[in-house]
């Protein structure tokens, strides 16, 4: 391994380098840390300016590590690992009803429904602050990235506690206005609005080939309710949580569930967090108030109306 002057490196500085291994990116590395890409930039110029250490060589396609940083990696991950382990057992030791609580869920489920959620659980406990994190990316808990999550998934990671709510369903959803100007076509001809990353969700259901249905793509966005405003505008139809969109009358749905897309909403912890009182005060809120919407989320508070865009015959035949 090679070695460098660790008197001149601290530990936020081996956090920058763990985050920029992890992602062999600036902008990667700025997503993990809450920092801007020029900050990043920066502070890895400054951490190798300081040490004499070049811990990465830099390519147009990303940052690629050196011997140096190979070996910062593997002591950083150690540290970290003992760090997160003190973080967790300091915590799951803490009986009291105070502190900070994060939580992470699903966007479109931080923007609607999440305050009005933490309000409530907010005025019983008055002492917990909850930091909310939008994403459906999976988080590792055991770097305490969040302490509780609302996921809807297939299978919850192995290392995690918590419940299974229910059922949790896609459906496809247009505006009258939209249907009106369409008129009669197949479904792999309509107008399109896409949130970011989902179009590989309707192959084959739809699209033979993510790249075949492209073309047909007339709107996206990473936001779900962006999506949602430009299909209320008319412009195409869209793959949508019922959660979220069954809630909205300027949308339509036009098909039944899709089947083959269900998941399973869960709310999760770290298992050496399950004894953490206000993170158990809060998951058993959340069980609650998720557990009296699951009809909801399940897509069984409403149906298809005069249209159904999705033959019977292939009704749950895509694949995620």
């Amino acid at each position: 391994m090679t070695a460098f002057p660790a008197r001149d490196l601290e530990w936020n500085d081996l956090k920058l380098i763990l985050a920029i291994c992890r992602h062999e990116s600036l902008s990667g590395a700025a997503r993990e840390l809450g920092q801007t890409h020029s900050t990043i930039f920066r502070r890895i110029n400054s951490v190798e300016e300081k040490t004499g250490v070049r811990f990465f060589e830099r390519f147009p396609t990303g940052y690629v590590m050196t011997d140096a940083g190979r070996t910062a990696l593997a002591y950083g991950q150690r540290v970290e690992a003992e760090f997160n382990a003190l973080g967790l057992e300091v915590l799951g030791a803490d009986g009291k009803l105070t502190g900070r609580v994060r939580l992470t869920c699903p966007e479109a489920f931080a923007e609607d429904l999440a305050p009005g959620i933490v309000r409530r659980f907010r005025a019983e406990h008055p002492e917990i602050r909850i930091d909310l994190s939008p994403g459906h990316a999976a988080v590792d808990m055991a770097r305490r990235e969040a302490e509780v999550a609302i996921r809807a998934t297939r299978t919850p990671p192995e290392a995690s506690f918590g419940k299974k709510i229910g059922d949790f369903r896609f459906a496809l959803y247009a505006a009258s206005s939209y249907l009106e100007r369409a008129g009669t076509r197949t479904l792999d001809a309509h107008d399109w609005c896409m949130i970011e990353g989902t179009l590989p969700w309707l192959v084959p259901l739809v699209w033979p080939t993510a790249e075949a249905g492209l073309p047909q793509v007339v709107f996206m966005s990473r936001a779900s309710r962006a999506v949602l405003n430009a299909v209320a505008e008319g412009m195409g139809i869209a793959l949508l949580p019922c959660y979220f969109a069954d809630r909205y009358e300027e949308v339509e749905r036009v098909s039944d569930t899709v089947a083959a897309l269900d998941l399973t909403l869960w709310v999760l912890t770290h298992p050496d967090l399950r004894g953490t009182a206000r993170v158990r005060a809060l998951m058993a809120h959340l069980y609650e108030e998720l557990g009296r919407e699951a009809k909801l989320y399940a897509g069984n508070t409403r149906s298809p109306g005069g249209v159904n865009l999705l033959p019977r015959t292939d009704r749950g035949s895509g694949r995620r």
